[in-house]
């Protein structure tokens, strides 16, 4: 009885090795089974992108701010939404501001504080906001943002990283 009890334990382990064996030698690429990717964009290109457009549609709207008589609305990791609501039975969409890895603002007087995936920038806006003027940057002032689900980790955010990337956004993969 004790002989087949150990025979039948040697049987299981040597499953058990087996199995870890196959499964190991199946390789996958972390960038295809996560639930969230990294977007990255160059240092000069997140820069120069900030500005305004029209006729953007609401996705994934984030933090909204009450400005004067406009509702500021954050378009997760795009930019912000400004709305006119002078009449508030008739809200207006007056302009879209594009800014990559935008989460969060402030208003003071005419100027818009963002972040600009880890830069703060202030944006001086005209009062019917038709123009604006990026006036100053600081840079790699923030953390850069994490996973959603946290399965990156540092040494795998950096190893996808293009030469001078800076992470803007963590897109969906499902």
């Amino acid at each position: 009885m004790k002989q087949n009890l150990t025979n039948r334990g040697i049987k299981i382990f040597a499953i058990l090795i087996m199995g870890l064996f196959v499964t190991s030698s199946v390789s996958y690429s972390p960038v295809e089974n996560m639930y969230y990717n990294p977007v990255y964009m160059k240092r000069a290109d997140m820069e120069k992108a900030v500005g305004l457009q029209t006729n953007v549609p609401v996705k994934n709207p984030g933090k909204i701010y009450l400005h004067n008589n406009y509702i500021l609305l954050n378009e997760l990791y795009e930019g912000i939404h400004i709305i006119d609501n002078s009449d508030p039975s008739n809200p207006v969409k007056v302009a879209f501001i594009h800014i990559d890895g935008c989460v969060d603002m402030a208003v003071k007087d005419n100027i818009i504080y963002a972040d600009n995936a880890v830069d703060l920038i202030a944006i001086k806006v005209s009062d019917n906001f038709q123009n604006i003027e990026v006036t100053e940057r600081i840079r790699n002032i923030f953390p850069e943002f994490e996973d959603p689900f946290r399965q990156w980790s540092t040494h795998s955010i950096n190893l996808y990283r293009p030469e001078d990337g800076i992470l803007v956004a963590w897109k969906k993969n499902f």
